[in-house]
Order: C-alpha cells, then structure tokens, then sequence
C-alpha cells in the first residue's frame, strides 16, 4: 500500500480505483459515455490524481463538442502539460483494453461517487473533532460550521435527482405526445374535449405526477439518510 493512499490518521480512504479505470476506459471508447455519467461525476470525485487529470480533459473536450478518444484526450493532456503525470499515452491506451463495454458505467459512476461522498465526510468529520477539542472556537459558529460543511454534500445528491426529475418529466411528455396521436381516449377522460385529445385522458397527466413525487421522496430519504450517517460520527 503506497503512503499517499494512506490518510493522517493512518486510515485507507474509501476509494474504488479500479472502477475509477473502467469508468475511463468506457468514456474513451463510447461515443456518448460522458452524457451518461456527467450528471453523476466530477473531476475531483476520482481519488486518484493522474485519473482526476483524464476525466477533467474527457470533460473539456465533450463541453466543446469535440471526439473524445485516446487520440483526442492523449493530446488534450498533452496540451494541459500533464500527459507524462498521468502515465504518458501508453497508459490512455492501457484504458481502452480494461472494458469491453459501458453497460454498468452508471453503476461505476455511482460507486465512485459514494466513495467521494464518503471521503468528504471524513475530511469534515476530522476537521470538526479538531475544532471542537480547541475552547476558544465557540460551539454555536461551529456547529453552523458542521451543518455548513453536510449541506454541500448533500447538494451533490440532490442536484443528481433534480435532473433526473427533468428527465422523468421529458419521458411522461413524449409518452403524451405519443398518446395524443391515437384515435380515442387511454386514461380517464376529463370532461374537456380538447385536453382529452392532447394528453389521451387525466390517467396520462397523473401518471408524470406520481413519477415526479415518487423522485422527490426519493431526495427526501436519500438525504435523511446522508443525515444519519454523520450522525454516527462522535466529536
């Protein structure tokens, strides 16, 4: 075990660098890869730095539209001056030959994130065990320091299924729209003529809101439970 995978308190940090690999691999060698897991990753969610480097030049040439490759991103961090810190072009090749396949990118990414998440939580933890032992800090500033501190993680799990609503709410509207083109009515009709014809019936309207509250719970345990899990740290 190398030292820099060792934290000051002696600890491993959560981390997945396999997975960290995959996940690079599949984005270098599916055209559409990074659209899958955009919503999900950041570049400092990958532990390691040289992987970190990979994903940010990934990022940058899909935000400019641009093919992303072994070819393109091996120039791309040779560009950023960080192509030989990363492995050198060898190592982008290296990449490509992990996966054959993205079918569980997302799953990957979902881990990858975790281990960040979880990562935060002990850097938070020790800071606040740190400052709470130092008298001259009054409890009232850092508690709103801690509660500072959980809310910017918890706003990385709320932003995921956010957009995730947006895209609940994209399928019921072409779900409608499909709807609307056959002859008839397949949900409950409203009474109003018109609405009827465009949405095929009120059943089609409330299915897209019992989707949309369905993800809304889903945020409200997602964080209640983030909540809990640092409640389990003692400072």
């Amino acid at each position: 075990m190398s030292k820099e995978q060792i934290n000051e308190q002696g600890l491993i940090p959560p981390q997945a660098l396999e997975l960290e690999e995959d996940i690079l691999g599949a984005l270098l060698l599916e055209k559409d890869a990074y659209e899958m897991v955009s919503d999900i990753l950041t570049p400092e969610c990958f532990y390691k730095k040289s992987h970190e480097h990979i994903f940010k030049a990934i990022r940058d040439l899909s935000m400019q539209q641009l093919p992303v490759d072994m070819h393109t991103v091996t120039e791309q961090l040779r560009k950023k001056g960080v192509l030989e810190d990363v492995g050198g072009a060898y190592f982008i090749t290296l990449l490509t030959s992990r996966v054959a396949t993205s079918a569980h990118l997302v799953y990957h990414a979902r881990i990858v994130l975790q281990k960040y998440l979880g990562r935060q939580l002990t850097s938070y933890g020790v800071k606040i065990q740190a400052k709470s032992l130092d008298e001259t800090i009054d409890v009232d500033d850092l508690m709103q320091e801690a509660e500072a501190d959980l809310f910017k993680i918890t706003q990385r799990t709320v932003k995921k299924e956010a957009r995730q609503i947006n895209t609940a709410l994209e399928s019921s509207r072409q779900q409608t729209i499909e709807a609307s083109k056959k002859d008839g009515t397949s949900g409950i009709p409203t009474g109003f003529t018109r609405l009827d014809k465009m949405t095929s019936g009120a059943a089609q309207i409330n299915d897209a809101v019992n989707e949309v509250n369905e993800i809304s719970q889903q945020n409200k345990e997602s964080i209640e439970s983030l909540v809990a899990e640092v409640g389990r740290f003692k400072v």
